[in-house]
């Protein structure tokens, strides 16, 4: 499969392999796989986005929901605490309200009563301090103590006397006796409000609820808690709650115990200086949630993998065959005609490589046949192109020797003729229309020799590099130039005498430059001659440079070119380019 190969090459050599290098091979197997890969990173992206949006709806869920938490144990907490510090102020004003009674305010005189009328009033007073303590509702006990009798008026008449530094109107826990007390002192008796923390745990039994486990706190880890509490983890919350809780009224924290994650909520009551606790731990109250979330990544994972399982069962049935129909399309563009497909495949695409296959086989055929003409065109036409410069040529030579016969120059006609003998001799060898440049480069000299003696100012240099003494070139590629440089530019100027002739192997292709120093041309007609080189020849139109072209092209490859440009001597520069490859197998 796709990924198995890639990890395959990435893990292994990074040596080149026939100049390809394992990153080359990778970034060649991205472009074959690309359907693949775009099926794959869709179904991933997809994967990713449903599981970002659905990601912060579970956050967002998740903080609402905890808020909610937050915002309903405080509520709840809210009630609870109003309901104690409504009861505590009630017994508050209760002791402020005996002492508006009439028959309290005989206590600042008994010690001037008689035994039965100090007994009359002790019986009135705790007859109705029973009265006011059934009245409240909770388990109350109200007591007076008789600062002139020296005693208690009431259920806890042998207890001693009020302790003197007593703090006056708050209530204290008697952790010994598990009361609460509050006493408020008058002119000659003080009145003390006492209530069990009972009243405490009975509120707290009816405040717990299935999650919730409620409990009282005061500084020095002081706790009253419902009787079914967990000691445990309520001290562990304590510790960690205590200095969170410290200048605070009321508030919320998450506090971790057991490794357990629990929302503290804490309210403190006014009344009493106690703080109301409730704890809930977050995993119960947040279960629902967290289940549908773990079933949902559950379902996109089964999702992603049913989505891959599809791609590679199309990857499988579809994308391969289509890259095996490829890999046989690229071999034909790289001139294999006889690959076929052999793959077995589904009734669909079978038909495909059976229709493959026959394409080939008949693009083979008729590839051959074409091919062969080809050939046999391309030999006759190279033959007729290299006949056409046998006669350009022969018009000159015998103008020329036409014309050193007139003026009596033996001496000229008989280097023309012997050298024309040669040059000939050379050119008639149709049969190989291919020649080195060494030779190329003598027949040259020769010519150039013949044109010496009737112009006695032209002289060549030659410059060509070792490398290129034995390629191969068309017969005739610079004799051509030479002669054009002479009649169309030397001969035109007076002063102009130079012909040079330089070669350059600059390693991926060759460069052959004729220019000199003749009459040269404007830009605006090099362009024009250029154009009318590219065109089919016609009679208007001189046929060395096309036909220098046109032989280029068929022997020397399609990359192959003719440039002409103004040479620095003064007259025109041609340069003949090619790749650096045998003439031969083009």
């Amino acid at each position: 499969m796709f990924i198995f190969q890639v990890i395959r090459i990435a893990i292994g050599s990074t040596n080149s392999y026939n100049g390809v290098t394992s990153l080359q091979r990778i970034v060649v197997m991205l472009k074959q796989y690309r359907t693949f890969l775009s099926a794959v990173i869709i179904i991933l992206f997809s994967t990713i986005v449903v599981l970002m949006m659905y990601s912060y709806t579970v956050e967002t869920s998740l903080s609402t929901v905890k808020k909610d938490i937050e915002t309903n144990n405080l509520n709840r907490l809210r009630i609870l605490v109003n309901s104690l510090d409504y009861n505590v102020e009630q017994l508050d004003m209760l002791s402020v309200a005996l002492n508006a009674d009439s028959k309290m305010g005989l206590l600042k005189s008994v010690d001037l009563m008689d035994n039965y009328d100090q007994d009359q009033l002790m019986l009135d007073l705790s007859d109705k301090m029973k009265l006011q303590s059934f009245t409240q509702g909770w388990n109350v006990q109200i007591d007076i103590y008789s600062t002139l009798l020296n005693k208690w008026v009431g259920s806890s008449q042998n207890q001693s006397p009020p302790p003197a530094d007593l703090a006056e109107g708050q209530w204290i826990l008697d952790r010994s006796q598990k009361l609460f007390s509050m006493y408020r002192k008058y002119d000659q008796f003080t009145v003390r409000v006492t209530f069990p923390k009972a009243n405490l745990e009975n509120m707290l039994d009816s405040a717990k609820l299935e999650n919730n486990d409620p409990f009282f706190y005061y500084s020095d880890s002081i706790i009253i808690a419902n009787r079914s509490f967990h000691t445990t983890q309520v001290q562990e919350l304590v510790s960690k709650m205590s200095p969170k809780m410290r200048d605070k009224n009321e508030g919320t924290e998450l506090i971790t115990a057991g490794n357990i994650d629990y929302m503290v909520s804490f309210l403190k009551a006014e009344t009493l200086g106690w703080y109301m606790v409730d704890y809930v731990p977050l995993d119960k109250a947040l279960q629902p949630i967290v289940r549908t979330q773990v079933f949902f990544y559950i379902t996109c994972v089964l999702l992603f993998l049913s989505g891959m399982v599809t791609v590679i069962f199309f990857y499988r049935k579809v994308q391969v065959p289509i890259l095996t129909l490829l890999k046989g399309v690229r071999h034909l563009q790289k001139g294999d005609f006889s690959h076929r497909i052999s793959r077995t495949s589904n009734a669909e695409f079978a038909i495909l490589y059976h229709n493959f296959n026959h394409m080939a086989q008949q693009i083979e055929d008729l590839i051959e046949n074409v091919y062969k003409e080809k050939i046999i065109s391309r030999e006759a036409l190279v033959k007729q192109l290299q006949a056409q410069i046998n006669p350009h040529f022969l018009y000159n030579c015998l103008f020329f020797i036409n014309n050193m016969n007139r003026m009596g120059n033996d001496e000229a006609v008989n280097a023309m003729t012997q050298n024309l003998a040669e040059y000939f001799r050379y050119t008639t060898r149709i049969n190989d229309p291919l020649t080195t440049l060494e030779k190329e480069i003598g027949v040259v000299r020769n010519y150039l020799n013949i044109q010496s003696l009737r112009i006695n100012r032209l002289h060549t240099q030659i410059n060509i590099p070792e490398s290129m003494i034995s390629l191969l070139v068309p017969k005739l590629l610079i004799q051509p130039l030479v002669e054009n440089s002479v009649i169309h530019g030397i001969e035109k100027k007076q002063s102009a005498g130079l012909i040079h002739i330089s070669g350059t192997d600059v390693g991926d292709r060759y460069s052959l430059v004729v220019e000199d120093d003749g009459r040269g041309m404007q830009p605006e007609e090099i362009q024009s001659l250029l154009h009318r080189i590219e065109q089919p020849l016609d009679e208007t139109m001189g046929c060395a440079l096309w036909n220098i072209r046109q032989r280029m092209l068929i022997q020397l490859g399609s990359k192959a070119s003719l440039n002409i440009a103004q040479s620095k001597l003064g007259g025109i520069r041609i340069e003949l380019i090619w790749d650096n490859s045998n003439p031969s197998e083009e």
